[in-house]
């Protein structure tokens, strides 16, 4: 595993009213959130980074407004359309 260390100066802590640990978790979870958003991570991989249940993860996303499932349109149409040639 590598462990990256992102210098952060005490007025800065100060400011946000936050100790060094609950800055460095605040940020895993708002860097996973991002990537998870952008497709980046699935669930399972923004979960770990987090530290957190997948189940707690899916959470996390919902009360951000991230769905866990992305389909548009076409992708429902195609599954439809492949649905539809079983039958």
């Amino acid at each position: 595993m590598i462990q990256v260390t992102i210098p952060v100066s005490n007025s800065i802590l100060t400011s946000l009213n936050m100790e060094a640990d609950e800055f460095s978790f605040s940020m895993r979870k708002e860097f996973a959130l991002k990537s998870f958003r952008d497709g980046k991570l699935t669930l399972a991989q923004g979960a770990d980074f987090c530290g957190m249940s997948i189940y707690d993860f899916i959470s996390f996303t919902s009360q951000a407004n991230i769905p866990i499932i992305d389909y548009n349109i076409e992708d429902v149409d195609r599954e439809l359309a492949q649905l539809n040639d079983y039958s």
